[in-house]
């Protein structure tokens, strides 16, 4: 039995699809479809109404760098998931419960039935990924998971679950962006086995193969020539996502999700890549079932250092808005903020949370070890060059010979990429953000097919490298290869041209002229309506 909620919207959405917003309340855990496995354990006590009061008397935890951690925190790491692992499967804080409430809130086991005022139900899913509730929602799952391990430990005081710094491109050791030790072996201190360690991890994986932040689905001899070529490819991408393709919140944190709206819709720049490239660089593509643990929704939260790369997620979110330019702020709609998820605590007790609670990280107790984010300078467009420099006449015949995208059906291509035009507006608008949408983007295939978006480059193609200054966004079939089933799999991809426009010097034109190029085996793809519109934030 799903919940209930009666929406008075006019009849709106019976006649155009849509609903009068509201937030999403918590899910029930005792009406969950586990077509998956995923429901977490039923809750049997009272859940109170009130939202989840955190303790500020905690002292102040600093979450370390899982390439700096000593001895002794390993020790004390080692020794959190073995009692983890230990706990039994009738207790909802389990490891296997843990890995079950991720896939549960990721996997459309909770839905909502909504009534509408026209007497229509329609069932809605409850969906983190692939929009706004993703930075919150595990900011709150990695809170509790961190107090859970601290109770078993019988440390409440300092315990903190440490970050796999993968932005971190510095060749010095010990490597930031290969996979910790702490994680990389199967037996620990060569005499028992490790319970940070997961076999379902990819050959990639291997100490001390760099993570590609770029392709994932690629695992080529990493000799040390390629391995530079990698920092530079992986500073460039964290650079594109987090501060040019993303200068205002919306870019940012994704697509809003309400209820009543289908999910999925659009990610944020820091979901699809690098979060979801570093899931799949990990997952095991050649698994039983491909890409597990780490690359598929129901098992990723098996394998330890899911944790390490949701807590270095958790930490880009505070380095975004810290960052010089734009209008880098948390979301402020009563729909976002409203919104509200069911964890179970340390004590075991189901408590409710609101994603308001999450947007002020002193709530939590906690903050993490100064490192460099040397990506901010060495990926910005101020070190990188035009691979493909044209005069002012060339652009103008560029456009003039490069077909827009139809608005009325759909442009298929199956091919390494696609070329096409996009009119500007006509008056610009200085305060506001100018940003291409392109609507009905469908990715299908087998393969999580990936794409590079280039500016005024019309030969771009597999082999360009994002390091080229024309070079302004990244999206993935990350959903695809996740195991999330969307109806049309379509969602709609946002790009920021602002910023990038002027580093080109090319903001006079009437037209842009965008090349999208697939990553790994050219599959279907479909898109349609490209349009240039301006954003607050």
């Amino acid at each position: 039995m799903m919940m209930l909620v009666v929406i008075m919207s006019l009849a709106v959405f019976a006649c155009k699809g849509l609903v009068q917003a509201l937030p999403f309340p918590a899910p029930n855990f005792n009406n969950c479809n586990n077509y998956q496995g995923c429901c977490p354990v039923p809750y049997n006590g009272t859940i109170s109404e009130k939202l989840y009061v955190f303790d500020r008397k905690l002292p102040l935890r600093t979450r370390p760098a899982a390439h700096l951690l000593d001895d002794a925190y390993i020790a004390k790491y080692q020794r959190a998931y073995r009692l983890l692992r230990a706990l039994p499967d009738s207790d909802p804080r389990s490891w296997k419960n843990q890995a079950k409430l991720h896939c549960a809130y990721c996997n459309a086991a909770f839905n909502f039935d909504v009534l509408t005022s026209s007497g229509r139900n329609s069932t809605m899913r409850f969906e983190v990924h692939f929009g706004w509730m993703f930075l919150p929602w595990h900011r709150f799952f990695l809170y509790f998971h961190e107090r859970i391990l601290a109770k078993l430990l019988g440390d409440d005081d300092t315990f903190a679950l440490p970050f796999w710094n993968w932005d971190n491109q510095s060749p010095d050791p010990p490597l930031a962006n290969a996979i910790p030790l702490a994680f990389a072996n199967p037996m620990y201190d060569k005499k028992v086995q490790s319970s940070l360690y997961d076999e379902r991890r990819s050959r990639c994986t291997k100490w001390p193969n760099l993570v590609d932040l770029q392709n994932a689905l690629e695992c080529a001899n990493q000799t040390l020539e390629l391995q530079t070529t990698l920092r530079q490819w992986n500073n460039r991408l964290m650079y594109t996502q987090l501060v040019t393709a993303a200068p205002i919140s919306r870019l940012f944190f994704g697509e809003s999700y309400k209820l009543g709206s289908a999910p999925g819709r659009g990610a944020g720049t820091l979901e699809v890549s690098p979060h979801g490239n570093v899931h799949l660089w990990t997952g095991n593509p050649n698994a039983t079932i491909p890409f597990s643990d780490m690359g598929i929704l129901q098992y990723a939260a098996l394998d330890p250092i899911f944790y390490a790369h949701h807590a270095n997620i958790d930490r880009l979110w505070e380095v975004w808005k810290s960052l010089p330019g734009g209008n880098r702020k948390d979301l402020s709609q009563a729909d976002y903020l409203n919104t509200q998820f069911l964890f179970y605590d340390e004590n075991a007790a189901l408590v409710k949370v609101q994603i308001s609670q999450a947007l002020n990280i002193n709530n939590f107790r906690y903050n993490y070890e100064g490192v460099p984010n040397s990506w901010i300078h060495e990926g910005s467009d101020a070190a990188s060059a035009p691979c493909f420099p044209a005069s002012t006449s060339e652009i103008n015949e560029m456009i003039l010979n490069t077909p827009p995208l139809s608005t009325k059906n759909f442009t298929t291509f199956a091919n390494s990429s696609i070329t096409f035009r996009v009119r500007r507006p006509v008056e610009k608008q200085l305060h506001r953000q100018e940003v291409l949408v392109i609507r009905s983007l469908k990715l299908e295939g087998p393969n999580g097919p990936a794409l590079n978006a280039f500016l005024y480059f019309p030969t771009a193609n597999l082999t360009t490298p994002i390091t080229c200054i024309e070079f302004f966004g990244k999206t993935g079939g990350f959903g695809v290869v996740f195991g999330f089933d969307l109806p049309d799999s379509k969602m709609e991809w946002r790009l920021a041209l602002g910023y990038k426009l002027q580093s080109l010097g090319m903001d006079q034109f009437s037209h842009v002229v965008v090349t999208l190029v697939q990553l790994g085996l050219p599959q279907i793809i479909q898109l349609k309506n490209a349009q240039i519109v301006y954003f607050d934030e």
